[in-house]
């Protein structure tokens, strides 16, 4: 494939990225208005605890996905894509599991699942995580964020990891036997707040870095 044919190729390839990123959205509407049935016989109630941690982990999520997708959008701006696949091929791959990660939101109200959703969380950032280090070990270089990029994923990544390792230990283990619903809901709770805060601090990281470039460039 000639340069200047593979050049024009690359720059068409976030709209896919941006495809998968608006199916997940839709999907996950969907399957929320599935789980509420808002469109026809509502049946969600605040005095119901499954249905408040149901809500709010699929907002939760939402938020973590809308904000990972404004750091697609601007690293695409800094950084296209250029020379190869192999960027592509990872954000393909890294926002396709946005995909069940949304889905699973639904597991808060699951005392033997949600720590499925949790460890999925983990691992996506595990992945990024290996995405930064990865040209350090093979080639020696850094890439465009790395150090704090680097850092704010593996912390994340080991607190996801905890969090759900708490829980399996503490609720899924234990449910059968010795079930303690106040525990659970505090730990979906500080799961979920965990990844709100996480991803609010990741936004206004990303905006106050854009900011400044733009003062800068002025």
């Amino acid at each position: 494939m000639e340069t200047n044919t593979l050049s024009k190729v690359l720059v068409r390839l976030p709209n896919l990225i941006t495809l998968f990123f608006s199916l997940t959205l839709v999907t996950g509407f969907r399957l929320l208005n599935d789980r509420f049935h808002w469109n026809t016989s509502p049946n969600f109630d605040f005095t119901v605890w499954n249905d408040v941690l149901v809500l709010v982990s699929f907002l939760t999520t939402l938020f973590f996905i809308v904000t990972a997708w404004l750091g697609f959008s601007v690293l695409m701006e800094r950084v296209p894509y250029q020379g190869s696949f192999n960027r592509f091929i990872f954000d393909t791959a890294r926002f396709s599991a946005l995909f069940p990660i949304l889905m699973w939101s639904f597991l808060a109200e699951s005392p033997h699942h949600f720590q499925l959703y949790v460890w999925a969380l983990s691992t996506w950032h595990f992945a990024m995580t290996i995405w930064y280090v990865w040209p350090i070990v093979f080639n020696h270089s850094n890439r465009t964020g790395h150090s704090s990029d680097l850092n704010s994923h593996a912390i994340i990544c080991a607190v996801y990891f905890v969090l759900g390792l708490a829980y399996y230990l503490l609720i899924k283990k234990r449910w059968e036997t010795e079930p303690n619903d106040t525990l659970r809901i505090a730990l979906v709770l500080v799961t979920l707040a965990s990844i709100f805060f996480w991803s609010l601090n990741r936004l206004l990281g990303l905006q106050k870095r854009l900011v400044n470039e733009a003062a800068h460039k002025e």
